[in-house]
């Protein structure tokens, strides 16, 4: 090659290492992308999961039928199935359940409405 036999053998290999780099540069900037996209996508799964347990465990823990969950009606069901799933997506243990609902009860009046529940389990999913 011209560059080797004119100028130096070196900048023949400098130049072959530049390019290397170059192109490992390259592929790992593809490679972000797609991890991005990839987690992107598992976040959303992972909130629309979350929706529909919330959900479910409302309409199992209103008892009394009254659009609100009270923390006793939250406490009596904290063995059930249901509550059960939603700590795990949430990937908090049943021991906080207490601070949970503390933490969901954002009008702080003992009760956690539908919306409550729905808009506190991504909140709290983001934090962690």
């Amino acid at each position: 090659t011209p560059l080797m036999e004119y100028i130096s053998p070196s900048v023949g290999w400098m130049f072959c290492m530049y390019n290397l780099f170059a192109v490992l540069v390259l592929l790992n900037l593809v490679t972000g992308v797609f991890v991005d996209g990839a987690m992107r996508l598992s976040r959303a799964d992972k909130e629309v999961e979350l929706l529909a347990k919330a959900n479910k465990v409302f309409k199992h823990t209103d008892e009394d039928g009254s659009g609100d969950i009270t923390w006793e009606e939250f406490k009596s069901r904290l063995d059930s199935p249901e509550m059960s799933q939603f700590f795990e997506a949430m990937e908090i243990s049943v021991a906080r359940a207490d601070d949970l609902f503390q933490i969901i009860d954002r009008s702080k009046d003992g009760k956690l409405s539908l919306e409550e529940l729905v808009a506190g389990g991504p909140l709290l999913l983001g934090a962690a």
